[in-house]
């Protein structure tokens, strides 16, 4: 992501927002605020404590965690796309109808970030509640002010202000500008990180999204005459049927946390049950992390108070975002977290609701979701696999030899493709002795499978990630790749219409939308999903790896007929 204020949220002054835009108007800005109303012991000073406390949710195994990053937090709507029908931002306003698919990318982060902090994650949304969201981003949108209490537009009927400020008053609300990606879906990542130096005394966003008795949201999106675009999550419900039995919500929460997304400069937190403790004073609190890898110890207190973008912090804040006080910490010095990595967590200086002293100790083990999930062997090569000859490729009556056996391919309906594609050395199969031909498959790697399998020569890539080269090759080229102007989309699934506008623009044609998918079926690369018509391709679907291997065969069976 090319992004010079990607961790900036700033609650500033309209003066001081248009001097910002001025600053940085080539730049991408992603600006994201936050209003919210008031709605076993042991003698502090323990540190690294034998044992952990229990905070009362569950604690998620490193498979689910895993898996629910794989399901959740890949968005599949085509997010140039949103909108069934576009807002209006001037007179006659509408507050227009996102796309449900696009909804649903935002509703499935808000649900990911719950499952993995042991929350119910069964978050819905309402008609009512995405249309008063539209509401608030149109008023939002239509005056260009980044405010929770926007003022009403001239022309602006009195019905619809009224909606639209009930909306943008009760909200976590989002602005952006330049930003080439799913915005609401990327909102939900920045309300949850919340670590900048006007968000980090609180991480507000966060604690309203991690409230447990949380049910419903709503979303909205509209984009201004001046290119920016706002959304709104309305998140102040508490509508959840019965209580959810918690002493602490922490994040990241005990137990297993994808590094993909927990940042070195992220805030940590520990949101206390009011019911269970005490309110906590920030004279008495302190926290100890303590890396089991090497020992490194962090001793956090009011000591380090003053909010910095980076760097060691400490605060404990009693006001009501969400339900109960949060103790919020950050350790300096940290690079990564690592794949592996253990830390354990003491708060010390608590004290129960009837006055006696105790503590909150866990430990957090951070996993790589995408290393977890057992990658293919080519996903982390370092330089291109030689292909043998094309002309030796199979054509499309032969039926190559199948050499190799995986557990999960027999039956599948790729199977054929996938064995002439590991024959030829364009993917392997897993370690396990899978093939896994439903996992979904990223950019890069489909990048990396497309250009060897047509014989493209890429310089292998002397440092940093392994695909970059094959991004020089595709600018060099002019391909069409979202990757290229977002390098967080290179690790994400790929879905068939981006894969239809990259091969269009291989062939020279810079086609997007419907009219890359048509090139693609009349040129016989693809036959559809369920028809061959451009709602039949299903370009919103994202491309499995036994769809990625049929695809490179139709091309090479279309292209070297035998």
């Amino acid at each position: 992501m090319f992004c010079y204020l990607s961790n900036l949220f700033i609650n500033t002054k309209e003066s001081e927002m248009k001097q910002l835009i001025r600053k940085f108007l080539s730049a991408t800005a992603i600006i994201a605020m936050f209003f919210s109303f008031t709605l076993t012991l042991n003698p502090a000073g323990t540190s690294a404590a034998s044992t952990y406390t229990d905070s009362g949710l569950p604690i998620r195994t490193a498979r689910e965690v895993a898996s629910m990053w794989q399901n959740l937090m890949h968005p599949a709507a085509d997010f140039r796309n949103p909108y069934i029908t576009k807002p209006a931002t001037a007179t006659p306003y509408t507050p227009g109808t996102l796309r449900p698919d696009y909804i649903q990318d935002g509703l499935n982060a808000v649900n990911f970030y719950r499952f993995i902090s042991g929350l119910p994650y069964d978050i819905t949304t309402t008609a009512a509640l995405n249309l008063k969201a539209q509401h608030g981003s149109v008023l939002l949108a239509a005056g260009d002010e980044f405010s929770h209490t926007p003022a009403q537009p001239a022309d602006m009927a009195n019905e619809f202000y009224k909606i639209g400020y009930g909306s943008t008053s009760s909200a976590n609300i989002y602005g952006s500008y330049g930003y080439v990606d799913h915005i609401m879906a990327r909102s939900i990542d920045a309300y949850m990180e919340d670590s900048d130096t006007y968000n980090l005394d609180r991480v507000g966003h966060r604690r309203w999204i991690l409230n447990p008795p949380l049910k419903q949201v709503g979303l909205g999106l509209a984009d201004s005459k001046t290119k920016w675009t706002y959304s709104a999550l309305q998140v102040f419900d508490v509508s959840r049927s019965g209580e959810v039995d918690y002493r602490y919500i922490a994040y990241p929460a005990p137990g297993p946390i994808p590094n993909e997304v927990f940042e070195s400069y992220y805030a940590w937190s520990v949101s206390i049950n009011p019911d269970e403790y005490a309110t906590p004073a920030q004279s008495q609190v302190s926290v100890t992390v303590k890396r089991e890898r090497d020992g490194r110890t962090w001793e956090l207190d009011a000591g380090v108070s003053q909010v910095t973008a980076k760097g060691a912090y400490f605060n404990v804040e009693n006001s009501h975002y969400g339900t109960g006080p949060a103790i919020i910490f950050r350790p300096d010095g940290i690079d990564e977290y690592r794949d592996g990595d253990r830390y354990e967590v003491t708060v010390n200086g608590l004290k129960t609701r009837y006055g006696a002293q105790t503590y909150i100790s866990y430990a957090v083990d951070f996993i790589s979701a995408k290393k977890y999930l057992a990658p293919p062997v080519t996903e982390s090569a370092p330089s291109p696999i030689p292909l043998p000859d094309l002309i030796t490729v199979p054509g499309p009556t032969q039926k190559p030899e199948q050499i190799i056996k995986f557990k999960d391919t027999s039956t599948h309906w790729a199977r054929l493709a996938i064995d002439w594609a590991v024959k030829n050395k364009i993917v392997t199969g897993y370690p396990n002795g899978t093939f896994q031909p439903d996992t979904f498959v990223t950019e890069e790697e489909f990048l990396k499978m497309y250009l060897e399998a047509l014989d493209v020569s890429v310089p292998s890539n002397a440092s940093g990630r392994w695909s970059n080269s094959y991004y020089t090759y595709a600018a060099a080229n002019k391909l069409t790749l979202r990757g290229s102007v977002n390098t967080k989309a290179r690790t994400m699934p790929i879905n068939r219409l981006a894969v239809a506008e990259l091969i269009a623009s291989f062939e020279g044609s810079k086609l997007t939308g419907s009219k890359a998918i048509q090139f693609v079926l009349d040129n016989g690369y693809s036959k559809g999903k369920t028809s061959k018509t451009v709602n039949g391709y299903a370009g919103a679907d994202k491309l499995s790896r036994a769809e990625a291997v049929q695809f490179i065969k139709n091309i090479i069976d279309v292209r070297m007929p035998l």
